[in-house]
């Protein structure tokens, strides 16, 4: 019996010697596309604790003033996972921007880095060949009648028809409502929904989309959600 209770603790000994956290961002990067300045957006990558002991995320560093990054989990046991979301403000930036937010981690010294890509525009009317009407979206509610619906175009200012294609809707705080085609010098109309479990929340977003061009372009369209809760 104690030759049993040895090999047992031996066992043991030598797999925690061996268990290591390891992490896994299968998509660590991700490209905005065309945004206008002094606008928000965002995007939320995807995180896995891959290893075979815990996972500490032990610090987020969003890179700059202009980014932020909350964290839902810090610690992630073997097989779970958790998102981070970028929050990305693109204030008087203009021209193409890269932002390298990146994890301490307790598997090593190394930085994990994430990226966020985007071209950027001061003045949102020389965007093309296609481009959102407005060129940001706000549902904001400013009584106390809920607003969860607002209208925006997209308009195609070329002589070429193009397929759209959703790259991303982030946090998925609404629906959206769009075609999928859209003819050339043709305006086309869009809705959001914000769901009904997020009219009581604030939020700064965005959705992705991308055109079957020569160039692949993606267009983003900012969309953001404050309360104001007044009598009437």
């Amino acid at each position: 019996m104690k030759k049993i209770i040895y090999l047992i603790a031996i066992l043991s000994f030598t797999l925690s010697a061996y268990a290591a956290p390891m992490i896994e961002i299968k998509e660590p990067s991700f490209n905005f596309g065309k945004v206008a300045q002094r606008t928000s957006v965002s995007h939320t990558f995807w995180i896995k604790s891959t290893g075979t002991d815990t996972l500490r995320i032990e610090r987020v560093v969003p890179g700059c003033g202009c980014t932020k990054a909350p964290l839902q989990d810090s610690v992630l046991a073997p097989g779970d996972s958790t998102s981070i979301e970028i929050i990305f403000a693109t204030k008087s930036f203009r021209g193409y921007v890269a932002k390298k937010p990146y994890l301490e981690t307790n598997i090593s010294d190394e930085k994990v880095y994430l990226r966020i890509d985007a071209e950027l525009f001061p003045k949102p009317e020389s965007i093309g060949p296609i481009a959102f009407e407005p060129y940001k979206l706000d549902v904001s509610q400013y009584s106390k009648k809920p607003r969860s619906k607002a209208k925006f175009h997209l308009v195609n200012k070329s002589d070429k028809d193009y397929e759209i294609t959703l790259i991303d809707m982030n946090n998925k705080s609404f629906d959206l409502k769009l075609p999928m085609k859209i003819k050339a010098g043709e305006t086309i109309e869009g809705m959001i929904t914000v769901h009904k479990d997020k009219l009581d929340t604030e939020f700064n977003s965005s959705f992705t989309i991308e055109i079957n061009d020569d160039f692949r372009t993606r267009l983003s369209l900012p969309i953001r959600r404050i309360i104001r809760n007044l009598k009437n």
